[in-house]
Parts: structure tokens; sequence; C-alpha cells
């Protein structure tokens, strides 16, 4: 402040206009005796460089000066240490999709779309795990009501079926109304704290961890009308709950990896099925390495269109309501 005092106070001075921003206000430099009020400033170590500077004409003295200043470490480079530069790390895209269907077991389709499976593989390590799980709880049957169940426990819970499956509680409305998640089969219920008892130790997740993983179709948009995502869910639970499927994970978006799956018998693509039918939309993918599977999947939706089958059957909604409908192009 007192540095500029006494460069431009009382003192006759040109001022240089560039813009004008929103409220009226000039934006421009302020010279006097031929010097930019702005440069000696930054010359001096009293200023630094903004970045809006970029766009004037002065802006490769303004850096002149700023490095100037900064290597003399004064006033507001006292405290400034160079950094190191920053290691680059050279990312490979990936040039080839990558297959490696393996079999699983569908056990859940959820009303978004997303759906629970088992690995294959591990499958006859929780039947026993339940096998012997259940002959232990016969042989000593927890006492009604004496297990007071607590958000994020894990938990047996007595299903409709008569049978205690492993259990996790997510959330406490009342005594009578307990919602808990069936760890190793995806599904979820609410359920009377009665029908809840304590998960012997023996047969916690650190004995055999939770066998539901959770994944989403990939490629594909579920439609945000209500009636036509409930006629995907339906025709997606008669297909495949409760059946042995092929998947392969395509990529990971959030936390929930999106796949595609195929029928064990046929091979065929479950997703593409769908788009074949005109129950769903294409999500576009950019990566390169997905390319030739997108092409494939708009061909498909091409021919869903043509043929005016379901979300189709008016024709080419998206030029004017995608928004209104959920999709987005």
């Amino acid at each position: 402040m007192l540095f500029t005092k006494e460069l431009v106070l009382q003192r006759e001075v040109e001022v240089e206009v560039e813009s004008m921003d929103k409220a009226g206000n000039f934006i421009g430099w302020l010279h006097i005796d031929g010097v930019n009020l702005s440069v000696a400033l930054v010359e001096h170590a009293l200023s630094k460089v903004h970045f809006t500077a970029e766009r004037s004409s002065y802006y490769k003295t303004l850096q002149s000066a700023e490095e100037s200043a900064r290597q003399k470490k004064e006033k507001v480079w006292a405290n400034y240490e160079e950094q190191p530069p920053e290691e680059v790390v050279q990312v490979t895209e990936e040039k080839e999709r990558i297959v490696n269907y393996k079999p699983v077991y569908v056990t859940e389709i959820t009303d978004d779309l997303h759906f629970y499976v088992q690995d294959v593989e591990t499958g006859t390590q929780l039947e026993k795990l339940m096998e012997t799980m259940r002959s232990e709880i016969a042989s000593h049957p927890p006492v009604e009501g004496s297990y007071s169940p607590r958000r994020g426990d894990y938990c047996i819970s007595k299903f409709a079926d008569g049978e205690w499956y492993r259990a996790r509680v997510e959330k406490m409305e009342s005594p009578t109304k307990v919602h808990v998640f069936y760890i190793d089969y995806g599904n979820r219920e609410t359920v009377p704290s009665t029908r809840l008892a304590a998960l012997p130790p023996a047969f916690n997740i650190r004995t055999l961890s939770a066998q539901a993983t959770e994944y989403a179709f990939a490629y594909i948009q579920v439609p945000q009308d209500e009636d036509s995502r409930a006629d995907v869910v339906d025709s997606v639970v008669r297909d495949i709950q409760n059946t042995q499927c092929l998947l392969n994970v395509e990529y990971t978006l959030g936390s929930c990896p999106s796949v595609t799956l195929q029928f064990s018998d046929s091979k065929d693509d479950v997703g593409l099925g769908l788009v074949k039918e005109g129950m769903v939309m294409v999500d576009v993918r950019k990566e390169k390495h997905l390319q030739k599977m997108i092409t494939e999947y708009l061909n498909a939706q091409e021919s869903a269109k043509t043929a005016r089958l379901n979300i189709w059957r008016y024709g080419d909604f998206r030029a004017d309501d995608a928004d209104e409908f959920g999709y987005r192009r």
C-alpha cells in the first residue's frame, strides 16, 4: 500500500481500460511515467500474477517480473519453496476388451435392475456353512426376544421358508420393524426382532465372507419411467433369477462393477437381448477398447427402433423429451 501511495498519489497517471465487469466497473491498467503499476508491484514482490492476466498483452511481462521476484524470495515470496516436478505416470489404455467370463448364480434382481450373484466356485463352501449352522441352531435354538439388534450388526434371520440365514441389520425402525439384508443372497426384508438372533461366531464373515456381490448391467440405460422399468425388471427376473449365468466385468462406475451376463447354455448376452427387444437404451461409452461392443449394441438398438418395439413404439422420443424419460443421448 505504501509503495503504491508513494508512486502514484498526487501524480498524473494514464489509465488503460481493457474491459468492464458486470457491475459496470472498469478493468485495466494504470501507467505512471511509462511504468505499468501492476508490473511494478509484481517486480517488487508485493503481488502475484492472477490467472486472468493470461488474456492480456502484458502477460509475458508480468510472468518475467514474477519469476525474477520469486528467485529473490522476498516479501510475498519469502516462504516460497520450489516444488519438485511431479513424476509423470504413463497410463497405458487398454487396447483390447478383457474377456474373462466366470460362472455365477443369480440370486436377486433389484428394482433398479442391479443384481446379486454368488460365485459358483465358492458355492459348496456356503452350502456346508449353512448346513452346519442350521444344525447347531437346531441343537441350541435361540431364545425368542433375547437378541437386541443394532444397526450394522451381523445376525441370523428366520426367512419366510422357516430357515435361518446370515443377515446384516440395515435400519431399526421399531422392535417390530427391523430392516435386514441377507448377505449371502442380496435380498432385503423387514422383520420383527423376534425373528432375529445373534450370529454364532463360528459362522461369521471371517469364516466365510458375504457371498452376494452386487453388479449392474454394462452398456445399457434403465428406463426411468416406472412402468417401463417394471417391465424390464420382470423380464430379467423371469429369465435369470435363480439360474446360473456367465459374468464378465466390463468397467466400474463408483463402487458397483458394470458387467455383461451370458446365458450358460446359449451364451447369448442378456443385456444385448434387452436392447434387441426395445426394453432399454444403449449407454454409449467412449473407451476405445469397448467400441466393438458399443457398435453391436447400437446396431441392435436401431433394429428395435425400426420395428417400434416397446420403448420405441411411438418412435424415437429422445430428440424432444429425453430428459423427461430420464435418458441421455
